[in-house]
C-alpha cells in the first residue's frame, strides 16, 4: 500500500493554513473608526467618519448624471443616480471597511476604510 502523505507534507500543508490564518488577524483587529471617501474624477470630494453621524443626511452630486448618496451611522451609499443601469444603487449599502460601490457613468467612487493615526500605502501590484 502507497502513502499518500507522509509526515513532512503534513507539516507543510499545517505551516500553510497558519500563515493563512495568520494573515487575517491584523485586518480583524483594526482599529480606528470607520470612514468613507467619495471621489470623482480620482479628486477626493468628501473624507466621511461615518462612525461619529448623528442621523442622518442626503448627498447630491450635482452632475451628468446626478446621484444621491446617503450617509448614516456605520453605513453608506448610493439611492439614488440618473444613469441607465443604476449598478451603483443595487449595490446597496456599504458597511464594512474595503467595500467600494462605483457610478462608472458619473465617474463617483465610494469606498470604505478603517482610520489610521499613520499614513499606509495603498498598493496594489500585479
Amino acid at each position: 500500500m502507497i502513502k499518500l502523505f507522509k509526515r513532512a507534507d503534513f507539516y507543510l500543508i499545517l505551516f500553510f493554513c497558519l500563515l493563512g490564518i495568520v494573515s487575517f488577524v491584523p485586518r480583524l483587529m483594526a482599529s480606528g473608526n470607520m470612514t468613507a471617501t467619495i471621489s470623482q474624477r480620482g479628486q477626493v470630494l468628501y473624507s466621511i467618519d461615518l462612525d461619529n453621524i448623528q442621523g442622518s443626511y442626503t448627498i447630491t452630486i450635482d452632475g451628468r448624471p446626478s446621484a444621491d448618496i446617503l450617509v448614516k451611522k456605520g453605513e453608506i451609499g448610493f439611492v439614488r443616480a440618473t444613469c441607465p443601469d443604476k449598478i451603483c444603487v443595487k449595490t446597496g449599502m456599504l458597511t464594512k471597511p474595503g467595500q467600494s460601490a462605483a457610478c462608472l457613468p458619473a465617474k463617483l467612487i465610494i469606498t470604505t476604510g478603517k482610520a489610521t493615526g499613520r499614513k499606509a500605502p495603498d498598493v496594489i501590484t500585479y
